[in-house]
């Protein structure tokens, strides 16, 4: 097998800021594969052993591996409880350092399951693996790249492990890249590697037309376009942060979600090649733009703050650090939408800005359509409306790739079930 000399510094590829130390080697004829391994994967000494041994294989093959893994599963959730036991609102800077830990912990007990399998394998925190950040606690976002480190441990033949959800600050802080930022370390590193693959190991097979945990027989996706995928996570698909999805769309990395438990094929989000044109001969022409709904994406326990657009208010969203689900600005009147469990904090937040809420809706979900212009097709529109309207549709907002119905959380289940009977079940 062949080697080949780096001895560039300061590379750039992409955005990515690419430093390679002058003396490492890299392999030039095998494949980089960069596996994330989310909470539930990791979730028990068990699952993380069998993990190990299913990757033995896909090592001796000769791939070379970075794994990111998240936090065990219930570990973050167990980490917020502790530190708000302590303090109503504990400081950001803090919690970012306590919330690194559950990382921590998953990164080493999987290289010990490799020692075990005879794989040479080393772990990495965010910070080691120079995922620079800003300074945001709580909700970074990545400036730039510099595994070097991962690059040289790769070419010594040993497995890669990083902690997902963080990094660290160019004033040298611990930051953390909010929920589901193991997703986001995951395809960040992946761009700078010049992966041939990125992997999301989850719960699930898939992508799949509707969530399995509401709809009865949803079906698999082999292959999803980024953009699609991206709308879907917009609007609350679980299977991908957003963020990620803006990775791959942004840079071209070619991103598989597959389960942890079987290691099968799963849905592989990338630019769809130049299949041959079908031509319908014996069918009619005006079935040939019939919209096709490709898959239903909803977001559940949402409140909605009614906000007077002021100067004041522009000034607080300048320094806003949760997350929001969608916004929307009607009659100088911006509406938020955020998910229930950050309610305490944004409350205090306002509150410290001097800001009154014009009101606060609670129990909201979302149910979203995604197909190519869905919007745009009034009659298709005015359908989904009549098929929904027992639900209690409050609002409904269309654009080219998706229709949003904004109704009562407790109309959920039923109303995406309904939808996908009607529109995925046997169409696909």
């Amino acid at each position: 097998m062949g080697w080949q000399g780096e001895g560039v510094e300061g590379r750039r590829v992409g955005f990515f800021s690419l430093t390679i130390a002058p003396n490492s080697y890299l392999r030039v004829d095998m494949a980089i594969i960069v596996k994330k391994f989310g909470g539930t994967s990791v979730g028990s000494i068990d699952l993380i052993r069998n993990i190990a041994h299913k990757l033995a294989s896909d090592h001796h093959a000769g791939e070379q591996l970075v794994l990111v893994v998240s936090a065990m599963a219930k570990t973050t959730d167990e980490l917020f409880s502790l530190a708000y036991g302590i303090s109503d609102h504990p400081s950001r800077r803090e919690l970012d350092m306590l919330l690194t830990a559950g990382e921590r912990i998953s990164m080493s007990l999987l290289s010990l399951a490799l020692m075990e399998e005879g794989i040479k394998s080393i772990s990495f925190t965010g910070s080691q693996s120079g995922i620079i950040t800003d300074d945001k606690h709580g909700n970074a976002r990545i400036l730039r790249v510099n595994a070097f480190r991962i690059r040289e441990e790769l070419a010594k033949g040993k497995v890669v492990i990083v902690a997902g959800f963080q990094g660290v600050s160019q004033q040298k802080e611990i930051t953390t890249l909010g929920r589901g930022g193991s997703d986001t370390s995951a395809v960040a590193l992946a761009c700078y590697l010049g992966a041939d693959k990125c992997e999301i190991y989850t719960d699930v097979d898939g992508v799949f037309t509707a969530d399995p945990r509401l709809v009865k027989q949803p079906q698999l996706i082999p292959e999803i376009s980024p953009e699609m995928m991206l709308t879907l996570c917009y609007n609350g698909s679980k299977v991908l942060h957003p963020r990620a999805a803006e990775f791959a769309l942004k840079y071209g990395v070619k991103v598989e979600i597959k389960s942890s438990f079987s290691f099968l094929p799963g849905s592989m989000i990338q630019v769809a090649g130049n299949p041959e044109p079908k031509h319908y001969l014996t069918e009619m022409e005006e079935n040939m733009e019939t919209r096709q709904v490709i898959a239903i994406a909803h977001k559940d326990s949402l409140i909605r703050y009614r906000l007077a657009v002021s100067q004041k208010l522009l000034h607080m969203l300048s320094g806003w650090n949760y997350e929001v689900f969608k916004s929307d600005m009607q009659d100088c009147i911006l509406e938020l939408f955020s998910e229930s469990k950050y309610e305490t904090e944004i409350d205090h937040y306002l509150s410290e800005q001097g800001i009154t809420p014009l009101g606060k809706d609670k129990n909201l979900a979302f149910a979203i359509l995604t197909g190519l212009g869905l919007g745009h097709d009034t009659a298709f529109v005015a359908g989904v409306l009549e098929l929904t309207k027992p639900f209690g549709v409050l609002r409904s907002l269309h654009n080219e790739q998706s229709i949003e119905l904004l109704l009562p959380s407790a109309n959920l289940n039923i109303a995406v079930q309904t939808l996908h009977d009607k529109y995925i079940k046997d169409s696909l």
